[in-house]
């Protein structure tokens, strides 16, 4: 008797000394480091490649019919996703019915050859076009159905280029260095018609960069355009600047300045068609330069040069001009009518994650970066003094690339991460 009392003594010594013993730590499990925490007011989210694919490539976004996103994929660069175009209602995000091609909306173009970007025109911007090195394609908007395909020239020089306005694309091609034509083509018949062509000049290899179209007061439609030509000899560059009146079918002007660019130090990337703003004024937009000439003359009004290009067009907003430029990269507004500088921001560093349009509104400059402060992040600046307001990496782990868009009716603001498309309520963003 006395031995099993000793024994019961010592079990609950055991059991008093074991509950003495601190519990064990909980597993918490450590933060993903690639993932951020967001303050965007994210209405929706369109996946328009497969979660666990690579990113895509994108141009930026055009609206079609005023209610529809499109996208369109430049190449496959994992083999796995067609290249194509992606449609989607703005404010739901919603597949557009006649475009349900998986992966994420893509519709698959069976050509081989990568889509160079995409367009849409047409009374109500229904015809969507995207073109290759070797054709041109249209697609009706409503149906997803190919209306027509109009064939480059074979042995085509160089890349072609495209822009679209109205009825009409314009499309540029050369079958060698020594000319180059400009071609319009009416978007519902695919019909064809040369507008022009240049010959070269001074052993200068050019292409033709495609034009912007505007209807003047008398009625004349006049073409704004530029050429692109180097001399691998002497390893320069030059851009000229033209005005063609397509109504009366003449030149009315061509700007060739004197001095010309290094080759060496040209960076390759694309630029816009020569635009109209205030005051009868041309701001043209070269590779490291940017021109205000008189858009009734060409005569030269001001200059800016070694603002050498990031991929990304400057953006004209009220007067003034956004640009992002040089490497590191800089932020700077400029004056449109003086080209003076108004204020510049050299610490953001926001070098375009590829593409890259910016967009405004409500006085907030948008869009994505990929400098080394900012890395693909969407980054809002102050428009009167270019000051950083708020950057977000967004809800996903890869963050923001290519560009912006913006509708200024709602404030929705739609930017890309590398396989989705995300649509944000700015006048609810950033959320406390």
């Amino acid at each position: 008797m006395r031995q099993l009392l000793l024994f019961i003594l010592f079990f609950q010594f055991l059991l008093t000394t074991g509950s003495c013993q601190k519990p064990p730590e909980p597993i918490i499990p450590k933060p993903n480091p690639t993932t951020f925490p967001t303050y965007l007011e994210v209405l929706w989210e369109a996946f328009w490649r497969n979660s666990d694919s690579t990113g895509g490539y994108v141009w930026d976004y055009v609206v079609a019919n005023e209610q529809y996103l499109v996208l369109a994929n430049t190449y496959d660069s994992d083999g796995r996703t067609p290249r194509g175009i992606g449609v989607y209602n703005m404010q739901t995000g919603q597949r557009h019915s006649a475009w349900q091609n998986d992966p994420g909306g893509i519709f698959g173009v069976s050509e081989w050859e990568n889509i160079n970007d995409c367009k849409v025109a047409g009374k109500n911007n229904e015809i969507i076009l995207i073109y290759s090195k070797l054709d041109l394609f249209a697609y009706n908007l409503h149906t997803g159905q190919r209306i027509w395909k109009f064939s480059i020239p074979t042995n085509a020089y160089g890349r072609p280029k495209m822009s679209a306005q109205g009825d009409y694309a314009f499309i540029s091609y050369g079958r060698s260095a020594l000319w180059y034509r400009l071609a319009m083509i009416d978007v519902y018949s695919g019909q064809k018609r040369d507008v022009l062509q240049l010959e070269i000049e001074d052993n200068y290899e050019f292409d033709i960069n495609p034009p912007s179209a505007y209807v003047m007061g008398n009625g004349d439609t006049i073409l704004f355009f530029t050429t692109d030509a180097g001399n691998f000899e002497t390893l320069q560059d030059r851009r000229y600047t033209y005005c063609y009146n397509l109504t009366k079918k003449q030149m009315e002007w061509i700007n060739k300045p004197l001095a010309t660019e290094e080759m060496s130090l040209s960076v390759s990337a694309s630029q816009p068609p020569p635009y109209l703003i205030e005051n009868d004024k041309l701001i043209v937009v070269g590779r490291k330069m940017i021109w205000c000439l008189n858009q009734h003359t060409g005569e030269m009004i001001w200059e800016r040069d070694e603002l050498f290009t990031t991929g990304c067009n400057p953006l004209y907003h009220e007067g003034k001009l956004y640009i992002r430029a040089n490497n590191p990269c800089i932020l700077l507004c400029l004056d449109a009518q003086t080209g003076q500088t108004i204020w510049e921001n050299t610490f953001l560093d926001p070098l375009p994650a590829i593409q890259g349009a910016m967009d405004i509104y409500k006085d907030k400059l948008y869009f994505s970066a990929d400098g080394t402060t900012k890395k693909f992040s969407l980054v809002c600046v102050d428009i009167h003094n270019g000051n950083v307001l708020w950057t977000d990496r967004g809800p996903g782990k890869v963050g923001f690339a290519y560009g912006v868009l913006i509708d200024q009716k709602t404030g929705y603001l739609y930017c890309n991460t590398g396989w989705s498309t995300l649509c944000v309520d700015l006048n609810k963003t950033p959320r406390k």
